[in-house]
């Protein structure tokens, strides 16, 4: 199968006045048909290369190609050629390209200027240390957090497969969970598991008066978060905002 090469779209008729069909002689029965040609991938149009002239005898249906035009009907062409212009379409695969290498000049610009968040790889540490199964001793509000889990959720999402983590810093506490499945789980099944840990931290007198830093997360995003100043539920909740746990943002060396 063959997935490059060229075609032609037509960009243009137009009847020209004045001029004689050379084959039956009638007057200002000339049509003019314009035919832009471009090369395509895929059959998307990557740029034009050029065009295809045909006129026709709206009399005696005779066509002939634009190198067959006597010089009067070349010349009437050319003094009407801006009549047919060729569709914006036709650059698509260019304009393509060009916004490619645009966006990628962007983001590399962005990237080389932004300093990278070091709360960031605290953050992927702690997501690290999850465990499947906390112990009483190691990390019991995790174990309290996983009871309840064990007793409640849905077999079909695996919660012999999630994991866990709280982590208390100052005036502030850090619980993760993780569901691999939670894309499974419609949006009202996802609150209800943020609902679940809460009722385990609403008790824990280890967490009274603390700032809560909330996040579940999926096989591989964070899908639901909640902090003093951030409550979100959707397939991309924003990580970053789990960051304040950490302290404040770092001041920019510039």
């Amino acid at each position: 199968m063959i997935f490059f090469g060229t075609r032609a779209s037509n960009i243009g008729n137009f009847n020209l006045q004045n001029s004689d069909c050379s084959y039956c002689e009638m007057s200002d029965t000339q049509r003019i048909s314009v035919f832009g040609k471009y090369a395509h991938i895929f059959w998307i149009p990557v740029f034009p290369i050029g065009k295809t002239v045909i006129a026709e005898c709206t009399h005696c249906k005779r066509t002939i190609e634009q190198r067959e035009f006597p010089p009067s009907l070349n010349t009437s062409y050319l003094m009407n050629m801006t009549k047919a212009k060729r569709p914006l379409w036709h650059w698509l695969g260019l304009g393509f390209v060009g916004f490619l290498f645009a966006l990628t000049t962007l983001l590399g610009i962005i990237g080389a200027s932004a300093e990278p968040d070091p709360r960031s790889d605290m953050l992927n540490a702690d997501v690290n240390l999850m465990v499947k199964n906390p112990t009483m001793e190691s990390d019991s509000i995790s174990y309290k957090i996983k009871s309840i889990f064990d007793d409640f959720a849905n077999e079909d999402i695996d919660p012999e497969k999630f994991k866990y983590l709280t982590k208390i810093s100052g005036e502030k506490a850090l619980v993760l969970v993780q569901i691999p499945k939670l894309r499974k789980v419609k949006k009202e099944g996802r609150m209800q598991a943020l609902e679940m840990i809460e009722l385990i931290t609403d008790s824990q007198q280890a967490f009274e008066g603390k700032e809560m830093y909330i996040g579940v997360k999926g096989l591989i995003t964070m899908m639901v978060i909640k902090t003093p100043t951030y409550e979100k539920n959707s397939r991309l909740a924003l990580t970053s905002k789990l960051y304040d746990f950490y302290g404040p943002e770092p001041v920019s060396s510039e």
